[in-house]
């Protein structure tokens, strides 16, 4: 639960403790081990988008300072969207259930 979680503490850095997760429990549970992979998988993917997002807020605020808030837009946008996907995988990991992200690149399996 706690690899599910931690994704939206630290934004983008996010993908570090399901990494640890993965790799300090990965032979000793199945069940942590495919979540913590999920997650992992899921904060790595999401690391694109909040590259693009942190080149478009400091491109616009060199070039077009009052446009500057749409990389902060889309910043909370990508943070948003890894608390609702993170809430889900620990409330599934937490009753059991294995948990699949919609949305990432299978990195780690």
């Amino acid at each position: 639960m706690l690899a599910h979680l931690s994704g939206f503490i630290i934004a983008y850095l996010g993908w570090i403790p399901p990494l640890a997760i993965y790799f300090a429990k990965r032979n000793q549970s199945q069940f942590v081990r495919h979540h913590a992979s999920e997650a992992a998988n899921f904060q790595l993917t999401l690391l694109i988008p909040y590259i693009f997002a942190g080149v478009a807020f400091v491109g616009l605020g060199i070039f077009f300072p009052t446009l500057s808030w749409i990389g902060s837009a889309l910043i909370a946008l990508i943070w948003i969207l890894a608390i609702i996907f993170g809430v889900l995988g620990a409330v599934n990991a937490n009753k059991g259930q294995w948990y699949r992200y919609p949305v990432s690149i299978r990195l780690l399996k």
